[in-house]
């Protein structure tokens, strides 16, 4: 992700919030940020999943939830989700991956359904056939006018 934000306008301009709890993973985030002249960059190395990670920081354009919802149970994906709007302005969009399971399941569709519960509408969807994994990208178009902050010392989601 950090090279392709590099390549637009040499990485000047760009605002990004890296979140890794793992500290030698957000480190290395760190450094190849640098490297990269991302000025603008912030990586915190923090819990993803609890909202004082995100006190104080804007609604973003882009939110990235790749490798998130397939690591949490089902009723965190609906709390995330439904928590979203706090984190995106609107028009904002979500990127979201989620794979199959290995017995033919696939709790994508759930994803979907909520994601348009939550006033996102689906701009993408794909689904190969011959793979496990899918990619969702979903835009907000019923951002309330006036959004709360995200509720401090709330659990959105916990890995399992």
């Amino acid at each position: 992700m950090l090279p392709i934000l590099a390549e637009h306008d040499g990485g000047r301009t760009i605002e990004a919030l890296l979140i890794e709890r793992d500290p030698t993973l957000s480190q290395r985030a760190r450094t190849a940020a640098i490297g990269l002249g991302l000025p603008r960059t912030d990586v915190r190395t923090a819990d993803a999943g609890a909202t004082d990670t995100y006190l104080h920081i804007q609604p973003a354009h882009l939110l990235l939830t790749c490798g998130v919802f397939g690591n949490i149970t089902i009723n965190d994906v609906g709390r995330t989700i439904a928590m979203l709007h706090t984190l995106v302005l609107a028009d904002g969009i979500v990127i979201w991956t989620r794979g199959r399971t290995d017995d033919g399941h696939d709790p994508s569709h759930d994803i979907r359904a909520c994601f348009a519960e939550h006033g996102f509408i689906e701009m993408s969807f794909t689904s190969p056939a011959d793979a496990r994994f899918r990619v969702g990208m979903h835009r907000l178009t019923a951002r309330p006018a006036t959004v709360p902050p995200m509720p401090p010392g709330t659990r959105m989601f916990s890995f399992i």
